[in-house]
């Protein structure tokens, strides 16, 4: 894979920059092909973005050998969410509808959510956080969360290039 090609009107392409400037405090990791990132929203605790380190818009625009290191990589990432956190199941989601850059939205769900059998976008509770900015954990309970991600990502089958939490 060649170097991060950064978009100039890419919010994400910009969160990334902040992350290796460590000016993003959300950023847990960098990995071979992206970036673990908690969800500022943590509605669904554990709530974490897996980008990608190039600005592309489709997974298929990877090359082969890193659009699997890629998805090998967000699997990797997906077992740690399941360590640290213990949910009864994953949600996997690569939308990109508002955000064309390249992420996975991974959620754990757990037996007490509200809505548990449903998408995450029928909650209206989650959405409402979500447009707002709410279920932000304050600092100390965010870099716990990291810690916890981290030191589950530690112990899997991936290169961390750089620890952010």
């Amino acid at each position: 894979m060649t170097g991060p090609r950064v978009e100039v009107d890419c919010h994400i392409c910009a969160d990334n920059a902040r992350a290796d400037a460590g000016a993003e405090p959300w950023s847990v990791a960098r990995l071979e092909t992206g970036y673990v990132r908690l969800n500022p929203n943590q509605y669904f605790t554990g709530s974490t973005f897996f980008l990608t380190k190039v600005c592309v818009h489709e997974l298929h625009l990877l090359d082969r050998s890193t659009r699997l290191k890629h998805l090998d990589e967000m699997a990797e990432v997906a077992a740690a969410i399941f360590t640290a956190f213990s949910p009864r199941k994953l949600n996997y989601e690569a939308l990109g509808n508002s955000a064309p850059h390249l992420h996975w939205w991974l959620t754990p769900r757990y037996a007490s959510d509200p809505r548990g059998f449903a998408p995450i976008w029928v909650d209206l509770e989650f959405l409402r956080a979500q447009w707002t900015g709410g279920c932000r954990p304050d600092d100390s309970s965010r870099v716990q969360l990291g810690r916890q991600l981290l030191t589950a990502l530690a112990a899997r089958d991936v290169v961390i290039e750089r620890a952010f939490a």
